[in-house]
């Protein structure tokens, strides 16, 4: 599938779960999180601790999730992504969105193939904010990312 009509296919998407929330609000799980909800969508923040997070509630882990979601977006460290994989998988996720900034990338190779393996459809190809009413920031971002090869044509397994 290409990437635009993967990108679209994800946002399109009524459920989404964001794991990897911060406490301090400050990570782009958070950011991520926000521009889905005021999109439209319906938003499940997932962090570890359960604790209310930016006035909404978060949720240890996808199975915790008190309605199933059609995708996630991850981000985490590459060693939580492939619990998160795991997670989705039993789950019923469909869609699962690794998110690649400018910095370290939210999965590994062992967690794509978990997550492949598993049948789940997967983008790894930058931040969803570069696609979902993107800023200025993003937009350049997504240019960059596109001039240097960070974001295939083709999207495996989607």
């Amino acid at each position: 599938m290409d990437i635009d009509t993967a990108t679209k296919a994800f946002l399109a998407l009524e459920r989404i779960a964001v794991v990897g929330v911060s406490r301090t609000g400050q990570s782009p799980a958070n950011h991520i999180a926000k521009r889905l909800r005021e999109t439209g969508h319906q938003v499940f923040a997932v962090n570890p601790s359960g604790e209310v997070i930016d006035g909404e509630a978060t949720y240890p882990s996808l199975k915790a999730l008190p309605t199933p979601v059609q995708g996630a977006v991850v981000v985490t460290t590459p060693e939580q992504a492939r619990l998160v994989a795991v997670d989705a998988a039993a789950s019923g996720v469909e869609w699962l969105w690794f998110h690649q900034g400018f910095g370290p990338v939210s999965y590994d190779d062992e967690a794509l193939r978990i997550a492949h393996d598993a049948g789940l459809k997967v983008l790894h190809v930058g931040c969803p904010m570069m696609y979902c009413c993107p800023d200025g920031f993003h937009r350049c971002a997504e240019a960059v990312f596109r001039f240097v090869g960070r974001i295939p044509k083709e999207v495996e397994g989607a």
